[in-house]
């Protein structure tokens, strides 16, 4: 028969273990692999990001002189997702999409 002791005594290492403190520790930074990536990667992605950067000011362009302006926003948008972001990958891009 279960008595009340011997729950509270099964629950009390589980209430304990909840309680303890999270380790915030900062995460190991990325080795010479990743930042090695990064830099290849930086080749194609940068002159990408610049073509399509500029291809977004030539849609913001056309959508304000066909709207005459009505549809600002959406045209902003266009820029904001074209030119907007990161410009330069790191290592650390690498380490955070790998420990997933």
């Amino acid at each position: 028969m279960i008595t009340k002791r011997s729950i509270v005594a099964s629950l009390v290492p589980l209430l304990i273990g909840m309680a303890a403190p999270w380790s915030w520790a900062d995460p190991e930074p990325a080795g010479p692999g990743a930042n090695a990536a990064a830099a290849v990667s930086d080749v194609f992605y940068v002159p990408g990001k610049a073509i399509v950067c500029g291809v977004s000011g030539v849609l913001w362009v056309g959508t304000m002189a066909l709207t005459f302006g009505f549809l600002y926003q959406e045209a902003t948008d266009f820029v904001k997702g074209g030119c907007g972001g990161k410009w330069v990958l790191t290592g650390e891009d690498f380490k955070s999409a790998s420990s997933y």
